[in-house]
């Protein structure tokens, strides 16, 4: 019988497409979409979400959802996860990756159980995304079958959280120079505008 052959691995092609999302991307957003959508496949994971720290205050909100079901959306979508609490909230408070074996095991999230038995996940893995400019949030991702995840899925997993980091950077480079660009637009024509006022006085 022919040799088995083993299964590729999907990381570096995983890799390659976020990167060249987070390169071309316009829109923040659709790039965390896109991130999640390829991540979660790749490391078997039945849902995934992306959270960031909303403005100064200490709760983080989704910005990101993979395969979570129509009825479930609205309640994700109106979540606050508070640094601290929860998977997600440790990883981002603690700046480290946070991983749950089996939900139904774990009394801190018992919160949880009633969602993961109506999702059907078991096991959450949490990864912190930190960047430059310190923590914008964590990515967390559900699996069905409880138990620690491999050393390769954990790997990817903390690859992709720092390319949600830098998609993450590049959003607020773009803020802050559409911010500095209306500000010069302001400041061009600020004289323009002071003729015209005096003009009228006249």
């Amino acid at each position: 019988p022919p040799l088995a052959t083993a299964a590729a691995d999907p990381a570096p092609k995983v890799v390659a497409e976020i990167t060249h999302a987070l390169v071309r991307a316009e829109d923040a957003a659709e790039a965390y979409q896109f991130a999640l959508d390829r991540a979660c496949p790749a490391v078997g994971a039945s849902l995934g979400a992306v959270f960031l720290l909303d403005g100064a205050a200490e709760v983080m909100r989704a910005v990101a959802a993979h395969a979570w079901p129509e009825r479930s959306r609205p309640w994700l979508g109106e979540m606050q996860v508070r640094l601290g609490f929860g998977s997600a909230g440790e990883a981002a408070a603690e700046r480290r990756m946070i991983e749950v074996p089996d939900v139904f095991a774990d009394p801190a999230l018992e919160d949880w159980a009633e969602v993961a038995q109506e999702l059907g996940f078991r096991a959450i893995v949490s990864v912190p995304i930190v960047g430059a400019e310190g923590v914008a949030g964590a990515a967390s991702f559900y699996f069905t079958a409880a138990g620690p995840r491999s050393a390769a899925a954990k790997e990817l997993l903390r690859t992709v959280a720092d390319l949600l980091a830098a998609i993450h950077e590049m959003d607020l480079l773009r803020r802050r120079l559409r911010l500095a660009e209306a500000a010069l637009e302001d400041e061009r024509s600020a004289p323009s505008k002071r003729r015209d006022s005096d003009a009228t006085d006249r």
